[in-house]
């Protein structure tokens, strides 16, 4: 194995051991291997550096510790087995899953569904426009890392309870709970101030759901979540990686109805993040969301540029 090949290896290994940690599935180091496969070509070489290869994929295999496909809550960002509040406050709960597909997320209380945003029609959640546009496609890659927020406003102790993060795809569920108590004493002043901020007439704008980070090969259509709720209801709006806001529907762009950006034949040029904002008279919310399509040919990019982007992408969705 030349020099610049050992460099390679050693500046990206701690980061597939780190992600082994993590849960992340075999279907990473897959793509990982292609990335560092790819960023051999700026350094002269073509597809013949198979010792490079060998040495990347035996890094996969000695820390292959799940499946693929498999679904998994982001580790050191478990939901607490207990969350104490003060009366009046707020609390915020957060929840992350990956995997292959990307999840939906939604949260139960005393195992009753929580309703968030606009819409009833809980298949809305789902992905379904990237699945009818990508029907034919043949295999994908479907890596996804979703995050969702539950808000807790002004405390009281009709919030007491057992929450639920609820993640799952069309095979696999997965859960974890927390048990909420408030504490402190609840004044009937602070009360009537809750009463104010809790009405449906005055709801601040939110995102609640949302997509964290993409992977998909190229040439195929994604979708990129970001569920909005606020009264009045909050108007959503999409700026590209470039700083291009989606203004109307084109071939390669679309807002859909439920806040979401479906992205047409996503190619090398589509990567990067992109960044959803949600206002309305009360409030605004803003999230980024992070695209890598996959390498289909490895001529497409040189290797500084693949290893730059990767470590871009392991680092984001580490913080």
């Amino acid at each position: 194995m030349s020099p610049m090949s050992k460099q390679v290896i050693s500046v990206n290994q701690d980061y597939i051991n780190s992600y082994f940690s993590m849960g992340i599935s075999t279907t990473v180091i897959r793509i990982l291997i292609s990335f560092l496969f790819c960023s051999t070509l700026s350094f002269g070489r073509y597809l013949s550096d198979d010792n490079l290869f060998r040495e990347v994929k035996r890094l996969a295999k000695e820390k292959r510790t799940t499946e693929d496909n498999k679904l998994f809550f982001k580790t050191g960002e478990d939901l607490p087995s207990e969350t104490i509040g003060t009366a009046h406050e707020d609390i915020v709960l957060e929840c992350q899953a990956g995997g292959k597909p990307a999840a939906s997320i939604h949260w139960l209380k005393n195992g009753i569904r929580i309703q968030q945003g606009p819409s009833r029609d809980y298949k809305n959640d789902e992905l379904f426009v990237e699945e009818i546009l990508n029907e034919k496609r043949g295999a994908l890659i479907g890596l996804g890392f979703t995050k969702s927020k539950l808000y807790l406003d002004c405390l009281s102790p009709e919030d007491e309870g057992e929450y639920t993060c609820v993640a799952e795809t069309a095979t696999q569920r997965i859960v974890q709970t927390t048990q909420v108590s408030v504490v402190g004493q609840f004044e009937s002043k602070a009360h009537e101030k809750c009463i104010v901020k809790k009405s449906i007439h005055s709801a601040s704008a939110r995102i609640f759901l949302w997509t964290s980070h993409r992977v998909e090969i190229s040439g195929a259509s994604v979708q990129l979540m970001c569920r909005v709720e606020g009264s009045p209801s909050p108007v959503v709006s999409w700026v590209t990686p470039r700083g291009k806001e989606i203004s109307h529907p084109t071939e390669k762009y679309e807002v859909l109805s439920n806040g979401d950006l479906l992205i047409r034949n996503i190619s090398w040029k589509d990567m990067g993040s992109y960044t959803c904002s949600c206002t309305n008279d009360t409030g605004v919310d803003e999230i980024s969301t992070f695209l890598y399509p996959y390498c289909k040919t490895h001529r497409q990019q040189t290797g500084h540029q693949h290893t730059k982007h990767l470590l871009r992408f392991l680092k984001s969705n580490k913080e």
